[in-house]
Parts: C-alpha cells; structure tokens; sequence
C-alpha cells in the first residue's frame, strides 16, 4: 500500500471541532433532544419509537464516515498492482547463465560442453544484434548463489564477448544452482522507469537445487518482464564430475520440468500471461536465435510492453464518500414518520434508489472509466499514466471495431504523446484518425500536426496541415494565423540559404522590389515570432476536440 499525498490526513482533525459543536449544540437544546421522539408505524404495522439522540449519532457518524473517504480519495491510497501498456523507445535484455557444474556435460553440439555452447550461442546474438543495428542494451547475470550481475546494461559488447569467452563454473564458489534467483537478479538489473523495454533470456540445462524458478517467474510475470528459457544439453543422461572433483552425478536437459514449471507459473497468473508470456526453446531447434532476435524488434516503431502499476483507490473511496453522504441526507432531511407511512410506496422508492445507485456506478463501461482516469492523469500532467489509459482503449476499441471510440481514443493518445515530446508517436497516432471521425476531432489532429512539424521546423509540411485543418473548420482563427507563420517562415529559410550566394554576388540594383519585399517579411518574422505561435497548451475554443 502507498500514499501519494499523505499530509492529506491532516484533515480528518476538522472531525474533532466539528463533533465538539454538536455536542455543545445538542446540550443546549437539552430539552428538545429528551422529549422530541418520533412515532409511526413500520413495515409490520407495529408502532415503533425513533429517538432524536439516535438520529443525531447516526447523522453524524455517516457524515464522519463520508468526510474520512473523501480525505482518503484525495491522499492518492494505491494498493495492487495492474499491467498497462507502456511505450518503450527500445528493448533491453539480460542475459542469465547457469555455470553450475551440470552445465560441463560435453553432450552440447560437436563435443562442446553445454556452457561452452551457451556462450557461443549468446555470442551469436550479440553479433546479431549488432549486425542489425538494434541498439539494444545487454546485461550478464550469473545464477549462482543469489545471482550476480557480472555486467550491467551495456551497448559495449566487447566487454560481454571477454566474459563469455571465460565462462566457467569456477567464477563462483558459491555450490548450488539458483535459477530463480538469477532471474530475480537480472529483474532488478532494469532501472525504475527505465526507456527500454526489459527481457530476460536464461541459458541453462533445468538443473537447480533450490526450487525457486517457479516463484521468480510469477513475479515477472506481475511484473511485465517476459522470460525465455533456452535449454542446452540433450534429454538423455550424462555423467558430470560435480564440484568435489570426486563424485560423478547423471545430468540431462530437463525440457519436461522447465516446461512443466513455465505451465505452473502460468496457471498461477491465468489473466495476466497473454501480456507477459513465459517461453521454452530448444537451442538446437531451427530458427530457434530468430526467435529471441524477434522479441527485439519493434511493431511499426513501436515497442508496446507492459509494466506493473498501483492500482489507484480513488474511485472506491470516492464512491463510499458518495453513499455515506447519502445515509446522512437520509437521517438529517427526511421526515421519518412520512416516510414510512405508506408501506408499498416506501418499498417501491427503496427498490428505486437502490437500482438508481446500482446503475449509476456501474453502467460506465470499462472503456468509459479508462478514458476518464486518462483524462484525469492528462489534467494532472502524469502524461505517461494517460498514455497507458488511452493504449488500452485504442486495443479494446480496435477490436471491437468502435470506430466512433477510436477516433477519441488515438487523438487523446496523441496529444498525450505530444505532451512527452514523443513527436512521431503522435503523429503517428493523429495520422490513424480515420475520415469518418467526427469533424471536431479531424480539425484538431489536423491542427495538432501542423503545431508539431512546425516545432520541428518542418515548415512546408506544417501548412498542409494547417490548409487540411482549415478545410475541416474555415472559421478557426488559430489555424489561419499559424498557416501564415509557417507560411513566413518558409519563406525565411529560403532567404537564409540563398543569403550566402546573394552576398558574393554583387548587385546592382539595390532597389529591387522583390528583395525588400522578402527583407520586409523577413523583418517582421523577427519581430512577432514569439507572439504568433499557438502551441497545443493553449485553451482551445469550445469547439475544440481537446477536451475529448
């Protein structure tokens, strides 16, 4: 459990100030509060007796009760964690080597021991992903003990190539083979909210001593880190010296376990595994480093993975606040003798309410909800929790084929992607807005673009926006003034680049009257070229999709 803002709590002290002034008030009215008592008739028919005092008591503990949740919505409590989707500028991956003894069966390809052949196999993809260009950030853990990392997140792979040319079970003394425990070591090796998405590659033949390679997938799998475990070895039995230098032990490659285990974790996290998926290879089937080589490359630009989040309490505190404050309108307005007079219309609005409430706080779709907690963490400016929101309505509505739900959805998205700089994932997003989208939200990602090429200098393409955005809407006037900025500044830039040559080439006529009248343009751009620009944090008109 956490707390965003717990110096909020110092508000339930207005509780004590508040309860002494009732006290005083209801002393006061002493006698009132002994003789007024309140008689009806209830649902049996038989005459009951409501005291005053009660009414006092329960008005005021329903009143404290719906105070103290409002305190509590507003501190920001998390308790839980939840996967959402998180857009990632690349992906990283640790690798993690059993050097146990059991790895030094010669049964690896051509006579090599299985650790030999681990670390050729792991140089292979490092060349690879070199070859490639993939940028990708590699770390090396060995799972021995409680798992070290012998290297951290690295583009350097000369210093990995030095390390797994001298891999051997003699790098630690600690006896004993933890799996488990190296994957948890690699887990942490990813810094908190680090740009890459994180992967863990496991090198080993199943032997471990422990039995905590189930747990440790568990956890990265409520964790959003995928695994893969590649086996080494082959499934029939080989005699290894262990590390006594005396005893001999039979060693094989434990598919059926490591398999049997992966299927354990899985089963264990049944709704979270499509997001986090947990894999077995065999080193020597085909294709089997293409597959590994495939997780780090991105989808359209884009690297979607999943992390864990707190899941927010806001809306359940809210909603307790909402019924608490309800139960006390009921004791403090409600004239009780009324109420219960007549037996059949009382059941029939105690029906209504309680179906009034029911639908009220559960009749917002799952999309609904998201879109409002994205809009919330938007206002907040916590522009990476409105980005994961808005991800998960773009998935849910594309599949659905809500193209209505769509169009909002990946313009929210956009913009917030915008907020974080993240300029081509917005536009991106802008540009997946399809025509049949409402008007207002075509003129605003239409809009948006022209603002987001502009800052990137990209002129000419930021009038073609801004003309498309206009064609939507004719009547905005942010849209024609920063058309004819754009426009100037275009034509700034071809001043300045034929600015050299008009200097080494001397003219005659200095009163050419295409030269002042680009000098003139040029002059008043210096001039208004801060006040002109609209950017996207500007208050949009009321009929601006921003809102959406």
């Amino acid at each position: 459990m956490t707390c965003e803002r717990p110096y909020a709590f110092f508000l339930l002290l207005l509780i004590i100030p508040a309860i002494i002034f009732i006290i005083f008030k209801n002393r006061k009215n002493s006698f009132y509060v002994k003789q007024n008592f309140r008689v009806h008739k209830g649902f049996t028919g038989t005459t009951r007796i409501f005291n005053y005092r009660k009414f006092v008591f329960f008005r005021s503990f329903f009143l404290t009760l719906g105070w103290t949740m409002l305190v509590c919505a507003y501190a920001g409590i998390y308790w839980g964690t939840n996967l959402v989707p998180v857009q990632k500028t690349g992906t990283s991956v640790s690798f993690v080597f059993d050097i146990s003894n059991s790895m030094l069966a010669e049964d690896g390809p051509k006579g090599m021991t299985r650790l030999k052949a681990a670390s050729k196999y792991a140089e292979l993809l490092l060349d690879k992903i070199e070859e490639n260009n993939l940028g990708t950030p590699v770390s090396v853990v060995v799972a021995k003990g409680d798992g070290v990392t012998a290297i951290p997140l690295t583009e350097d792979y000369t210093s990995i190539r030095s390390l797994l040319n001298a891999m051997s079970p003699s790098l630690m003394t600690v006896p004993g083979t933890s799996l488990g425990k190296g994957i948890t070591k690699a887990k942490n090796s990813f810094p908190s909210n680090y740009a890459y998405a994180g992967r863990i590659w496991v090198f080993t033949d199943g032997e471990e001593t422990d039995g905590h390679l189930k747990s440790a997938l568990i956890d990265n799998i409520q964790s959003g880190i995928p695994v893969t475990i590649v086996g080494f070895g082959q499934p029939e039995e080989s005699k290894v010296l262990t590390g006594d230098g005396v005893t001999y032990i039979n060693s094989a490659l434990r598919e059926n376990q490591i398999k049997d285990t992966i299927s354990e974790a899985q089963n264990a996290t049944i709704n979270l595994k499509d997001h986090t998926p947990v894999k077995y290879i065999n080193s020597l089937d085909r294709g089997s480093a293409s597959s590994l080589l495939a997780q780090l490359k991105a989808i359209d630009g884009q690297v979607i993975t999943y992390e864990a989040k707190p899941v927010s309490r806001y809306t359940t505190f809210l909603l307790l606040a909402i019924i608490f404050f309800i139960l006390a309108y009921v004791f403090m307005e409600l004239d009780i003798t009324k109420f219960f007079k007549d037996t059949k219309k009382t059941s029939v609005l105690m029906v209504f309410t309680l179906f009034s409430i029911v639908f009220t706080f559960t009749g917002c779709s799952k999309n609904t909800a998201q879109i409002l907690q994205g809009t919330y963490a938007f206002e907040q400016k916590q522009y990476g929790t409105a980005v994961s929101c808005y991800l998960e309505v773009v998935k849910d509505s594309a599949q659905n084929h809500d193209e209505k739900l769509l169009s909002y959805s990946l313009y929210d998205l956009g913009t917030a992607y915008a907020k974080l700089e993240e300029y081509e994932a917005a536009l991106d997003k802008f540009s997946q807005i399809s025509d049949s989208a409402p008007e207002a939200i075509k003129y605003a990602a239409a809009y948006n673009e022209g603002i987001i090429l502009a800052k990137n200098g990209k002129y000419q393409e930021a009038q073609e926006s801004f003309k498309k955005a206009l064609a939507i809407d004719s009547s905005k006037i942010d849209a024609k003034i920063n058309l004819e900025v754009s426009i100037q500044k275009a034509a700034a830039e071809k001043i300045q680049a034929s600015q050299p040559q008009t200097k080494s080439t001397p003219t005659e006529n200095q009163d050419n009257p295409v030269t002042d009248m680009q000098e003139a343009v040029f002059e008043r751009i210096k001039e208004h070229d801060e006040g002109k620009w609209k950017n996207s944090e500007q208050t949009q008109s009321t009929s601006s999709a921003e809102d959406y």
